[in-house]
């Protein structure tokens, strides 16, 4: 029997992991592992407990969402940890457990490090600025005041890119350096990824591997509604232009939030991204 120690996030999914987790620890189980389970109590209380799983046990799972999974990324690179990172999926949208079941990670996986002058943050998906923060904002501040309307979150979603186009609140003005290219302009979407999947699902950068050194970045001018709705909708087969670097050099016209795995993290005019190596694998 393989021993795995989980740390269970109760609050993703809106709360419902701790309804999954029985069906999730069944599976573990019909596997060979034998489990070690503790249910965290706030983010600190996660990270502690990580920590101390990571000195004891070869398997660690995640049970919750992306941002679960790449706190747990963050702190055990940090704990050197050179075993295997499960990632049980619980979580609203799970755009990572897509690439990790498509690639079937057995290699040391990198990370993205992203950097301001006052912030740092290590993360497995990818970075995103402009769209994707103000309909996160919008969808998750619908949500938590009409809990019962998550049934209805894609098309909630729908909804806010339109209204956040029309009203130009995802208009951001930039200047990316993406290793020796750079790019200025007005942009809807600035995505700097190691993950092929994002927004639900849509495959915005379809050669992008966190078993390898590069990012992928997408840079989606402002255009029309129509336009950026085609735009997504290529996305859906992989068709959006993307370039590969290895280091990104962000340059904002003013501060911009950043939002990282689902969560929003950071404002800062200027943002540097690099990829790191760590000792672990991972898999679902």
């Amino acid at each position: 029997m393989k021993k795995i120690a989980v740390v269970i996030n109760p609050s993703s999914a809106g709360g419902r992991t701790l309804e999954l987790w029985p069906t999730i620890a069944q599976k573990l189980e019909a596997d060979g592992y034998t489990i070690t389970s503790h249910i965290s109590l706030s983010e600190p209380d996660f990270r502690n407990q990580l920590r101390q799983f990571s000195h004891n046990f070869k398997y660690i799972g995640i049970c919750g969402g992306d941002s679960s999974l790449t706190i747990a990324a963050e702190e055990l690179y940090h704990s050197k940890f050179r075993g295997e990172l499960r990632f049980l999926p619980a979580g609203s949208v799970n755009d990572i457990v897509l690439d990790i079941r498509e690639q079937a990670v057995i290699t040391p996986i990198h990370l993205g490090s992203l950097s301001t002058d006052t912030y740092a943050k290590n993360f497995i998906g990818q970075a995103n600025w402009g769209l994707g923060v103000v309909v996160n904002r919008w969808v998750g501040n619908t949500l938590r005041a009409l809990p019962f309307l998550r049934p209805l979150q894609n098309l909630i979603g729908f909804f806010c890119i339109v209204f956040s186009h029309l009203l130009r609140r995802e208009i951001i003005e930039a200047e990316i350096i993406a290793d020796e290219k750079i790019f200025k302009g007005r942009f809807s979407i600035i995505l700097v990824s190691q993950i092929r999947h994002w927004a639900g699902g849509l495959r915005f950068c379809p050669d992008a591997d966190f078993a390898t050194p590069e990012f992928q970045v997408v840079l989606v001018s402002r255009q029309n509604l129509v336009q950026l709705f085609k735009t997504i909708h290529r996305a859906k087969t992989g068709g959006v232009e993307a370039i590969a670097a290895r280091a990104v050099e962000i340059t904002f016209s003013r501060e911009r939030e950043v939002q990282i795995d689902g969560d929003i993290s950071a404002s800062a005019k200027r943002f540097e991204l690099k990829k790191l190596k760590t000792h672990f694998s991972l898999r679902s």
